[in-house]
Protein backbone atom coordinates (compact mmCIF):
# COMPACT_ATOMS: atom_id res chain seq x y z
CA UNK A 1 0.00 0.00 0.00
CA UNK A 2 2.87 2.26 0.71
CA UNK A 3 5.15 1.93 -2.32
CA UNK A 4 1.32 2.26 -4.23
CA UNK A 5 0.62 5.71 -2.24
CA UNK A 6 4.78 6.72 -3.16
CA UNK A 7 4.02 5.61 -7.04
CA UNK A 8 0.84 7.45 -7.52
CA UNK A 9 2.72 10.56 -5.84
CA UNK A 10 5.35 10.52 -7.66
CA UNK A 11 3.31 10.09 -11.02
CA UNK A 12 0.72 13.04 -10.29
CA UNK A 13 3.97 14.96 -9.40
CA UNK A 14 5.49 14.04 -12.69
CA UNK A 15 2.12 15.18 -14.53
CA UNK A 16 1.94 18.26 -12.54
CA UNK A 17 5.51 19.69 -13.83
CA UNK A 18 4.51 20.50 -17.33
CA UNK A 19 2.18 22.83 -16.01
CA UNK A 20 4.63 24.73 -14.00
CA UNK A 21 7.27 24.14 -16.75
CA UNK A 22 5.12 26.44 -19.05
CA UNK A 23 4.89 28.95 -16.50
CA UNK A 24 8.50 29.73 -16.25
CA UNK A 25 11.39 30.30 -18.80
CA UNK A 26 12.65 32.35 -21.44
CA UNK A 27 10.35 35.08 -23.16
CA UNK A 28 10.14 37.97 -25.49
CA UNK A 29 7.81 40.72 -27.10
CA UNK A 30 8.00 43.41 -29.27
CA UNK A 31 5.24 46.75 -29.62
CA UNK A 32 4.65 50.27 -30.02
CA UNK A 33 5.23 52.39 -27.01
CA UNK A 34 3.55 56.03 -26.95
CA UNK A 35 5.65 58.12 -24.59
CA UNK A 36 4.36 61.00 -22.69
CA UNK A 37 6.14 63.93 -20.84
CA UNK A 38 4.64 67.11 -19.12
CA UNK A 39 7.53 69.51 -18.70
CA UNK A 40 7.15 73.51 -17.97
CA UNK A 41 7.61 74.66 -21.29
CA UNK A 42 5.92 72.17 -22.96
CA UNK A 43 4.27 68.19 -23.64
CA UNK A 44 6.22 66.05 -25.52
CA UNK A 45 4.17 62.85 -26.96
CA UNK A 46 6.83 60.50 -28.64
CA UNK A 47 6.45 56.87 -30.60
CA UNK A 48 9.13 54.02 -29.83
CA UNK A 49 9.19 50.26 -30.81
CA UNK A 50 10.22 48.70 -27.71
CA UNK A 51 11.32 45.47 -27.45
CA UNK A 52 11.71 43.11 -23.87
CA UNK A 53 13.44 40.20 -23.22
CA UNK A 54 13.15 38.02 -19.56
CA UNK A 55 13.06 34.66 -17.86
CA UNK A 56 10.17 33.48 -15.55
CA UNK A 57 12.62 31.88 -12.92
CA UNK A 58 9.17 30.93 -11.48
CA UNK A 59 5.30 31.65 -11.91
CA UNK A 60 5.22 34.91 -9.32
CA UNK A 61 8.59 36.26 -10.65
CA UNK A 62 10.48 37.56 -13.41
CA UNK A 63 13.97 39.44 -14.54
CA UNK A 64 13.62 41.18 -18.08
CA UNK A 65 15.29 43.85 -19.80
CA UNK A 66 13.77 46.49 -22.44
CA UNK A 67 14.61 48.30 -25.34
CA UNK A 68 13.04 50.80 -26.93
CA UNK A 69 14.08 53.06 -30.06
CA UNK A 70 11.94 56.33 -31.23
CA UNK A 71 10.03 56.36 -34.38
CA UNK A 72 8.01 59.37 -33.70
CA UNK A 73 9.39 62.37 -33.21
CA UNK A 74 7.50 65.38 -31.59
CA UNK A 75 7.75 69.12 -32.33
CA UNK A 76 6.85 71.92 -29.95
CA UNK A 77 7.37 75.60 -29.70
CA UNK A 78 9.82 76.79 -27.14
CA UNK A 79 9.84 80.54 -26.43
CA UNK A 80 8.58 80.84 -30.29
CA UNK A 81 10.96 78.02 -32.00
CA UNK A 82 9.64 75.25 -33.46
CA UNK A 83 11.95 72.07 -31.90
CA UNK A 84 11.80 68.40 -33.00
CA UNK A 85 12.55 66.19 -29.74
CA UNK A 86 12.72 62.71 -30.21
CA UNK A 87 14.56 59.84 -28.57
CA UNK A 88 16.98 57.60 -29.68
CA UNK A 89 16.94 54.94 -27.40
CA UNK A 90 16.04 53.69 -23.86
CA UNK A 91 17.47 50.67 -21.77
CA UNK A 92 16.52 49.39 -19.05
CA UNK A 93 16.61 46.21 -16.75
CA UNK A 94 13.43 45.23 -14.30
CA UNK A 95 12.87 43.04 -11.41
CA UNK A 96 9.39 41.63 -12.14
CA UNK A 97 6.25 40.27 -9.79
CA UNK A 98 3.61 38.57 -11.28
CA UNK A 99 0.39 37.07 -10.45
CA UNK A 100 -1.66 34.50 -12.77
CA UNK A 101 -5.16 35.12 -12.99
CA UNK A 102 -6.29 31.67 -14.47
CA UNK A 103 -4.74 29.99 -17.28
CA UNK A 104 -4.28 32.87 -19.71
CA UNK A 105 -3.81 36.21 -17.72
CA UNK A 106 -0.85 37.62 -16.26
CA UNK A 107 -0.98 40.76 -13.57
CA UNK A 108 2.23 42.01 -13.15
CA UNK A 109 4.31 45.02 -11.27
CA UNK A 110 8.05 45.71 -12.29
CA UNK A 111 10.52 48.36 -10.99
CA UNK A 112 14.11 48.92 -12.54
CA UNK A 113 17.15 51.16 -13.36
CA UNK A 114 16.64 53.09 -16.59
CA UNK A 115 18.93 55.28 -19.27
CA UNK A 116 17.71 57.53 -21.78
CA UNK A 117 18.32 59.63 -24.54
CA UNK A 118 16.95 62.22 -25.77
CA UNK A 119 17.43 64.86 -28.60
CA UNK A 120 16.10 68.40 -29.38
CA UNK A 121 16.49 70.06 -32.42
CA UNK A 122 16.22 73.39 -33.79
CA UNK A 123 17.67 75.66 -36.54
CA UNK A 124 20.06 73.50 -37.65
CA UNK A 125 21.21 72.90 -34.52
CA UNK A 126 21.17 69.69 -32.40
CA UNK A 127 21.46 68.59 -28.93
CA UNK A 128 21.46 65.04 -27.17
CA UNK A 129 21.49 64.18 -23.46
CA UNK A 130 21.64 60.89 -21.84
CA UNK A 131 20.65 59.94 -18.75
CA UNK A 132 19.73 57.85 -16.25
CA UNK A 133 17.11 57.36 -13.45
CA UNK A 134 14.44 54.33 -12.44
CA UNK A 135 11.47 52.85 -14.16
CA UNK A 136 8.48 51.35 -12.24
CA UNK A 137 4.73 50.27 -13.67
CA UNK A 138 1.95 47.89 -13.88
CA UNK A 139 0.58 45.79 -16.85
CA UNK A 140 -0.99 42.65 -17.94
CA UNK A 141 -0.52 39.69 -20.12
CA UNK A 142 -2.86 38.00 -22.08
CA UNK A 143 -1.83 34.12 -23.51
CA UNK A 144 -3.42 33.54 -26.93
CA UNK A 145 -2.46 29.87 -26.52
CA UNK A 146 0.41 28.33 -24.45
CA UNK A 147 3.49 30.25 -26.47
CA UNK A 148 1.82 33.33 -27.99
CA UNK A 149 0.48 36.38 -26.35
CA UNK A 150 -0.80 40.23 -25.75
CA UNK A 151 1.36 41.98 -23.00
CA UNK A 152 -0.11 45.63 -22.00
CA UNK A 153 1.66 47.54 -19.62
CA UNK A 154 2.35 51.25 -18.43
CA UNK A 155 5.15 52.73 -17.48
CA UNK A 156 6.51 55.67 -15.29
CA UNK A 157 9.92 57.15 -15.96
CA UNK A 158 11.58 59.12 -13.79
CA UNK A 159 14.88 59.99 -15.15
CA UNK A 160 16.89 63.19 -13.84
CA UNK A 161 14.92 66.29 -14.56
CA UNK A 162 12.22 64.27 -16.56
CA UNK A 163 9.13 62.26 -15.45
CA UNK A 164 7.75 60.64 -18.66
CA UNK A 165 4.82 58.11 -18.57
CA UNK A 166 4.45 55.34 -20.95
CA UNK A 167 1.96 52.95 -22.44
CA UNK A 168 3.18 50.23 -24.37
CA UNK A 169 1.29 47.64 -26.71
CA UNK A 170 3.26 44.26 -27.86
CA UNK A 171 2.93 40.96 -28.97
CA UNK A 172 4.69 38.53 -26.76
CA UNK A 173 6.44 34.93 -27.41
CA UNK A 174 7.42 32.36 -24.87
CA UNK A 175 10.51 29.84 -25.71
Amino acid sequence: MKRTLVSVSLFAAGLALPAVAQDTGFYGDVGYTYVMTDTDDADVDIGAITGHGGWEFSPNFAVEGEVSVGIQDDEVSVGGTNVDVSMNYLIGAFGRAQLPVGDQIVVFARAGLVNAEIEAEAGGFSESQSESGAGYGVGAEFMLDAVNGVRFDYTRYDIEDLEADALTLAYKRRF
